[in-house]
């Protein structure tokens, strides 16, 4: 038997919220949460489902989701968890969206077969775009400009939670924020109290122990800091490289190729490490988003 540490996981690092949220054994859990964020009771839920967003273009970039759920007879979800600031989130998000909606329908369908697809992002940062606005849980659907009361289509919903934004006060009378407060800090004293009256939040928390108590896998989420701190250096030359060429385009263009390039290099580091750990090859493509091919090649 494990022996727990006292000193839990970051859970903001995103392998541990990948492995305590995304993980089938702990549906109950992530059922309980997305209920609280989308206000809607899920049934039926399925997390044993690939990340991967294939485009139909062989030109267009293939996305991976932090975590990605179905639910509820075909409605579908991701979740996705971002502690450095991005300049184009809601960009991506929209991106992220349309790959999930667009996998929905089959050739010789009727579009009357498509579920609503959400998209939850949760910040330890504020974006810029809604800064001014203080509510820290916002809600975003296809609306008319004059008339916003009249929502286009149920089938698209993105969710955003900047956690910066919660007020201390709010963590007593709102179980969402007392959610967002354990993803922020595991350890905080009132989040240890209400635990002993919410069966799931404890649920949360023990296994997120048990993971912590994993010397193999404390090894992944240390490697996982090491590839943010390489991408961010990566981040930091394609800016600067962007702006002495004094054009918009090598900007944007630097700091996507630098980003791009850091995450596959540290990726590789991390898949060498798993394999020399004999970690199973389908949990080396789940954690690191590499392909079979450039694993079995390592």
């Amino acid at each position: 038997m494990r022996k727990i540490p006292e000193n839990l996981l970051e859970l903001k690092n995103d392998l541990v919220f990948q492995k305590l949220f995304g993980k089938p054994k702990n549906s109950q859990i992530t059922s309980h949460f997305l209920s609280l964020i989308l206000k809607r009771e899920i049934n039926h839920i399925d997390l044993d489902v690939n990340k991967r967003l294939l485009r139909n273009r062989k030109t267009s970039k293939t996305g991976r989701l932090d975590i990605r759920a179905k639910f509820n007879n075909g409605e579908d979800c991701n979740i996705e968890l971002q502690v450095l600031p991005y300049e184009f989130m809601p960009e991506r998000m929209l991106e992220y969206w349309s790959g999930m909606y667009d996998n929905k329908i089959n050739s010789g369908e009727g579009y009357d077969v498509l579920k609503p697809s959400f998209c939850i992002l949760i910040t330890d940062y504020c974006l810029k775009k809604i800064n001014h606005i203080p509510k820290y849980h916002t809600t975003w659907n296809l609306r008319e400009k004059d008339f916003p009361e009249n929502i286009l289509t149920d089938n698209i919903e993105m969710h955003i939670l900047e956690i910066p934004k919660i007020q201390k006060n709010e963590i007593l009378n709102d179980e969402l924020v007392q959610w967002l407060q354990f993803i922020e800090n595991p350890a905080d004293k009132e989040v240890q109290k209400i635990m002993k009256e919410n069966k799931y939040l404890k649920q949360a928390r023990e296994e997120l122990a048990y993971l912590s108590s994993d010397p193999d896998f404390q090894l992944l989420v240390e490697s996982r800091a090491g590839m943010l701190r390489d991408i961010e250096c990566m981040k930091s030359a394609s800016v600067k490289y962007g702006y002495e060429e004094g054009k918009t385009q090598g900007l944007a263009d630097g700091r996507a190729e630098g980003r791009a390039e850091g995450e596959h290099s540290s990726a590789i580091k991390i898949a060498k490490k798993m394999k020399s750990k004999k970690i199973p090859l389908e949990e080396i493509i789940e954690l690191t988003g590499l392909t079979k091919e450039e694993i079995e090649k390592l």
